[in-house]
């Protein structure tokens, strides 16, 4: 045997035993986790009460389940954010004044009143003083439960099928006053925590019905203890080292206003927001949220200024101050400027919690959380001076992201791994600041957001118009002297939640009330210094029902003929003097069909007799509140009058319409071009038949624009179509050479050839069904049409479409990526190792998820153009060459069914299809979640679909299409 030297064995030993000790005693990993917690400000300052009831809502579950979990892991220490105007919501609701006391009916048990709360405590009271239309939306409303915020892992992916039943009977019949109250009851019970059910004396209810009134009274005295409660719970948590931060306080995008010079409001809603924490929590805030993590140089000095130490905000920003993608050890740097530590959060994870985890089974979720964390601790050599952040909404991801038992079970099983795991110590960032730690100075800090530019809050035109207005009312309260009630009526309107959801890009479903909202504040803020406020602010939106004009080619003679096309039009049905209007689009015309239920000859020569059809015109436009003749409020901004005046139409029944353009205080000018004489003429036969320019009208290809017609005389509508406003697409025209034409199967929307529709009637056939894929080269675009067996919009979907979601990725340079996007995760796939996807896009009928473009180097969202065409089944997709200069390569195509609360807006495929999800699925934790794919010939779509493996972990992996440009 060979002997080693003493020496060398000794030297030998102590080189293993430092090896040993240095992996053991590795720094664990710091781990800061930011829970944001905001509500925009759903109180009306003109009536008092709240127009909306979710700050109630979520204080009574996710607000209070969230303080509660976090108690019972005092090892655990996590940072929330509690934005003051939240605060001020839950305080309100939990507070009855001797003002409210005096009242009486609801405010004897709770101190706010909501929609909701309304409509229960009339059905409980005198049922008869609800009226019709709030008895319809009762109906609607007292059923916004997720069915999977009530199912348990063992269920999970699946919706609970009593859920799915409960639904399909609230949709298909009217409920008595009894079956109202009861509902109004159980969704106030199951709103609530079922963790505080036997607290607060509310198990007995869980199947109760007949509900009386001193039921709904209970409920109530439990909701108001309960939000009594919620500040108390993150009162108790603090000192278990949870760190407690502040915002200013309503929210505002801080960059925003600083561009707009006021700097000075910054600060004052900064020291309202620290105000009000000292006040209700104790203590002094050290860290604050940016709002929407939006920052900017200035931002950040300004917070300095306000006194705060610390602030977070988006991983994409730092990639701009760095020039580069950040590495590991970068983003897990602490940076300062101008005296504040800026803390980049890892945009990736926190985006899986916030909306890709709830679609994964709970201990999968959590496994892939620990795997994530191990990635980042094995790439930092030395720990100690680093920080991944984690920063998301703090009760968004728990119900609105597919999550079972409403996010409770897997943030235990997360706070319980991260306790179990000793190389992860969970940290707050004033825990950091007050240790060794040590920050980098950042060399800028970009303008920007979460979403990085501010183009969410900035930029349309009804977002522009926003902020004119409250520019208008800060300089009327600025000459007034900033007295304090109407500088707190500034403060509310600069709130980026009203700026959200102006636009295209986001859509809430009641974006007429966050635009009522909006402008309750601004009249608040000019009452406040006695200003006679603007008409505008007194207009109440009207939501649009929504449609795409067909196609016609008719003569313009007044008879409805055969073979003209008007059976693609839009055909809207009235009462009264108008029985019928179609209206469809020839090139660049608006063509319109009137039928009236008097012969409409009869009416040629009438005095004082007007048919005007009102637009809301193109972007900048002046617009009134009111019709040009009778003074009535439509429900949208008028822009454009393009009217018919009876005394002036020949005997013939010919003549010409006239237009008439707002000036934006009421008045109306002449303002028709001879130009256009030719193009616009009517004639009245049967019917009364018009063509309008689509310039005269405001109109513009691919685009949309609010219409209604009205039939008037001075001081009185005598009948008008639709009831209420129609926002009216007009297709977009596609104008480039088509350079490639795929035509994919008819009949193969069925996955891997076992997958069915959901069973509701609003999903009809064909409408995943992918026929055909033509790309069009249009100068400085792409132009990229996708064709369907049948294209619906039953949801009103603003880009015309309802149903189908399109994932596309495009492999057209080096390198990429194989696997799936984050941000289309949950269609359960991967690529062809030989051809990485480089460009990925996601596709909808609504612009606030559906024209959203990403590079796997991380580049994005960027947005693209999205129309349709659904006459001929068509979606397009139009992609400026600045973005994506080439498109021949290889290309993935696949269809899934849209769902606004689903996993990367997907609705799943489980065993057995129901209302709301499909089926046919023989694997739904495994196998693909989408219904049809562009594929090869050879192997077929059904082949390719199914070669997902459980055994091996691995997804499906996609097989790519060729494209090759054909000579034009």
């Amino acid at each position: 045997m060979r002997m080693v030297p003493r020496g060398m064995l000794l030297c030998m030993l102590a080189v293993a035993i430092i090896s040993t000790l240095g992996f053991a005693e590795k720094a664990p990993l710091n781990l800061a986790i930011v829970w944001h917690q905001h509500q925009p400000m759903y109180w009306n300052r003109l009536t008092g009460e709240y127009e909306l009831p979710w700050a109630r809502i979520h204080g009574v579950q996710e607000y209070i389940d969230s303080a509660r979990i976090s108690a019972e892991y005092p090892d655990i220490h996590v940072t929330f954010n509690l934005q003051p105007s939240l605060l001020w919501q839950l305080n309100d609701y939990a507070t009855i004044t001797p003002e409210e006391a005096a009242l009486g009916g609801l405010y004897d048990y709770i101190g706010a009143i909501d929609n909701h709360l309304m409509w229960t405590w009339i059905l409980a009271t005198d049922p008869t003083q609800l009226s019709a239309e709030d008895r319809a939306l009762a109906q609607e409303q007292f059923f916004w439960l997720n069915g999977y915020m009530f199912d348990d892992d063992a269920n999970d992916p699946y919706y609970d099928a009593y859920y799915t039943q409960l639904n399909m009977l609230a949709d298909s019949i009217v409920l008595s006053d009894q079956q109202l109250l009861d509902a109004a009851a159980l969704f106030m019970l199951w709103q609530t925590s079922p963790e505080v059910h036997e607290e607060y004396g509310l198990l007995d209810y869980r199947n109760h019905s007949d509900f009386t009134q001193n039921d709904i009274i209970v409920l109530l005295q439990a909701q108001m203890a309960i939000l009594q409660e919620v500040i108390v719970a993150y009162q108790r948590i603090a000192p278990l080292g949870t760190e407690l931060i502040t915002s200013p306080f309503y929210h505002p995008i801080m960059p925003l206003l600083i561009e707009h010079g006021w700097s000075d409001d910054v600060l004052g809603q900064l020291q309202a927001g620290q105000d009000q924490h000292q006040q209700l929590l104790g203590a002094s805030a050290v860290g604050v949220w940016s709002p929407e993590q939006a920052v900017s140089e200035e931002a950040v000095s300004l917070l300095g200024q306000a006194g705060f130490l610390w602030t977070s905000t988006d991983e994409g920003l730092l990639a701009q101050a760095l020039q580069h993608t950040p590495s590991v050890d970068e983003l897990t740097t602490a940076y300062t400027w101008d005296g504040v530590t800026v803390l980049f959060r890892d945009t990736e994870l926190s985006n899986k919690i916030s909306f890709s985890y709830g679609n994964k089974p709970t201990e999968a979720a959590v496994d892939d959380f620990i795997h994530e964390m191990q990635k980042v601790w094995d790439a930092l050599e030395n720990p100690t001076n680093h920080v991944l952040t984690l920063a998301m909404d703090g009760e968004n991801w728990m119900f609105l992201a597919g999550y079972p038992n409403n996010g409770r079970t897997f943030l235990r099983a997360l706070y319980t791994a991260l306790t179990n795991t000793t190389w992860i110590q969970t940290v707050t960032p004033s825990e950091l600041l007050s240790s060794v730690f040590s920050a980098q100075p950042l060399p800028t800090v970009p303008t920007g957001s979460w979403a990085g530019d501010l183009s969410t809050w900035s930029g349309e035109s009804d977002e522009d118009e926003g902020w004119a207005r409250l520019a208008a009312a800060r300089t009327a309260v600025s000459a007034a002297g900033d007295p304090a009630q109407a500088i707190e009526a500034i403060y509310a309107a600069q709130g980026s939640d009203w700026f959200w959801w102006y636009g295209t890009d986001q859509d809430s479903g009641t974006d007429d009330l966050f635009d009522w909202l909006f402008k309750a504040h601004l009249t608040g803020a000019y009452a406040a210094v006695g200003v006679e406020p603007p008409a505008v602010l007194g207009l109440r939106l009207i939501s649009p029902t929504t449609a795409s004009l067909g196609e016609a080619t008719p003569t313009i003679d007044g008879v409805l003929n055969e073979g003209e096309g008007w059976e693609d039009a839009v055909i809207l049905t009235g009462t009264g003097d108008l029985k019928e209007v179609r209206l469809a689009y020839k090139e660049t015309n608006l063509l319109v069909l009137v039928e009236t239920s008097m012969d409409p000859a009869s009416l040629i020569g009438e005095q004082d007799l007007y048919l005007t059809l009102y637009t809301s015109g193109t972007t900048g436009s002046a617009a009134n509140i009111a019709t040009r003749h009778s003074n009535v409020q439509l429900g949208f901004e008028l822009a454009t009058a393009m009217q018919i005046r009876f005394d002036k139409i020949e005997p013939d029944g010919s003549g010409v319409i006239s237009k008439y353009s707002a000036n934006g205080t009421g008045g109306w000018r002449y303002t028709s071009s001879i130009g256009t004489a030719a193009a616009r003429v009517i004639q009245i036969g049967d019917r009364i038949e018009f063509s309008v320019p689509f310039s005269e009208a405001g109109l513009e290809a691919g685009k949309s624009t609010t219409v209604t017609l009205v039939l008037e005389r001075p001081g009185e509508v005598l009948a008008m179509i639709p009831a209420q406003p129609l926002l009216a697409g007009i297709p977009t025209l596609i104008r480039g050479v088509e350079r490639v034409a795929i035509e994919d199967p008819v009949g193969d929307d069925y996955g891997p050839g076992t997958y069915t529709y959901p069973l509701s009637d609003q999903i009809g056939a064909g409408v995943f069904d992918l026929v055909g894929y033509r790309v069009f080269d249009s100068d400085d675009r792409w132009q990229l049409a996708f064709d369907f067996a049948t294209l619906s919009n039953e949801w009103g979907g603003p880009q015309g479409f309802s149903h189908p979601i399109l994932y596309l990725y495009f492999d057209i340079e080096e390198g990429g990526s194989t696997e799936s996007s984050e941000e289309a995760a949950a269609a359960r796939v991967s690529m062809d190792p030989e051809h990485p996807w480089d460009v990925f896009i996601r596709v909808t009928g609504w612009p606030a998820y559906g024209r959203h473009l990403w590079t796997a180097a991380g580049e994005g969202p960027v947005l693209v153009e999205v129309a349709s065409d659904p006459k001929r089944g068509r979606i397009i997709v139009t992609i400026p060459k600045s973005i994506m200069p080439v498109i021949e390569g290889w290309h993935y195509v696949l269809v899934g069914s849209q769902d606004g609360y689903g996993a990367n807006y997907l609705r799943a495929i489980t065993a057995t299809a129901a209302e709301w999800v499909g089926g046919g699925n023989p694997d739904p934790f495994w196998s693909p979640q989408i219904y049809d794919y562009l594929a090869p010939s050879e192997p077929t779509q059904e082949t390719i679909l199914s070669t997902y493996d459980e055994a091996l972990g691995h997804y499906a992996t996609l097989i790519p299409i060729h494209i090759e440009l054909d000579n034009p």
